[in-house]
């Protein structure tokens, strides 16, 4: 289960940096738009765009394992989950709501740290998958004591 105060981070505009790995070990990263924390806490459901991200979702049809990396850029509070692809499937119209409105904050923290607002008007965001995971682990890895350490709910 994700902790609530690692709930409040993943609801704010954290960049969400996806990492997997084919057969061969092989890593794999891209950034998806936006992640949604499940009611139960214990799954999450992030956006990805289907003409970056081919890769990555053939990683998650192989074997199915998933990294999740998020970081505030303003405070560098992080995270990290990891777990099990439960299903990829198209995004909804409210999904894609939600993924623009994580897009807005996520813009209005990159501009915070000096980032040109042109940068977020350029990322190709559409269309979007919903890929649903299972959390299996929680990791601090906001800089300082704990980081990298096993986070318990």
């Amino acid at each position: 289960m994700i902790p609530s105060t690692m709930c409040d981070l993943l609801r704010t505009g954290v960049s969400v940096i996806v990492g997997t790995r084919d057969a061969a070990l092989t890593p794999e990263c891209t950034r998806a738009w936006g992640i949604r924390v499940g009611a139960d806490r214990a799954s999450v459901t992030i956006f990805l765009t289907e003409t970056v991200s081919g890769k990555t979702l053939c990683n998650l049809k192989e074997n199915g394992l998933i990294a999740v990396s998020c970081t505030r850029p303003t405070d560098h509070v992080a995270c990290q989950l990891k777990g099990r692809l439960r299903r990829i499937r198209p995004a909804t119209e409210k999904e894609l709501e939600l993924s623009a409105a994580w897009h807005r904050e996520f813009a209005a923290e990159l501009l915070a740290v000096g980032f040109q607002p042109q940068l977020a008007e350029q990322w190709i965001t559409r269309p979007a998958l919903a890929v649903e995971i299972d959390v299996t682990d929680v990791f601090q890895q906001t800089p300082g004591p704990g980081t990298g350490e096993r986070v318990r709910p």
